[in-house]
């Protein structure tokens, strides 16, 4: 049994090794095509070429979705390995709801689904880990579109307040085929 063990010791290390360099070697492409497309979108602004400037922010945002993923991938290595950090800044939601909506839209467009982003008044800004927020908020809506065919997703945000405290509810609704009793115990 000490010899199984210390093998699979020596297999999850060698995944995390894996995982570390891969990761590297995407993201270090995957920053040049990001800038390029952070260039061009400026120009495109600057010449007013109205026409290419959301083509541009869906590659600059896809980009950046796809260097978040390829970040996550490393994460779960560190959560293995019990060393994820938090990295608490304070953001405006607005910001990472119309980034969220631009990189959500291709996800609801794939099963003809409608997606609809619904905002409360006065969000303002949060202090949180914003990596983590867009991650538990695109699982969500992508899980809920991928389970939604010819429906509606609806993404909710709003201000609260629970026992005296100021939070942010973030609410996903879809009309997709639910999940049985079996999944939900």
């Amino acid at each position: 049994m000490e010899m199984a063990r210390d093998e699979a010791r020596e297999a999850n290390m060698a995944k995390s090794q894996f995982l570390a360099n891969m990761s590297h070697e995407l993201r270090t492409p995957l920053n040049a095509i990001i800038g390029y497309s952070e260039l061009l979108l400026e120009e495109a602004e600057d010449d007013g070429m109205d026409s290419m400037v959301q083509d541009l922010k869906r590659i600059t945002d896809s980009g950046n979705h796809l260097l978040t993923l390829i970040n996550d991938i490393l994460d779960l290595s560190k959560i293995e390995a019990g060393r994820l950090d938090l990295y608490i800044t304070e953001f405006a939601l607005d910001d990472v709801l119309d980034v969220m909506e631009s990189v959500a839209r291709p996800h609801g467009v794939k099963n003809n689904n409608e997606l609809i982003f619904v905002r409360g008044d006065d969000l303002g800004s949060m202090a949180s880990d914003e990596t983590r927020l867009r991650q538990s908020l695109l699982n969500l809506i992508s899980n809920a579109c991928k389970f939604t065919e010819n429906g509606k997703v609806t993404v909710s945000s709003k201000s609260i307040q629970e026992a005296g405290q100021p939070w942010i509810e973030f609410e996903v609704r879809d009309t997709g085929i639910g999940m049985s009793d079996q999944q939900l115990a």
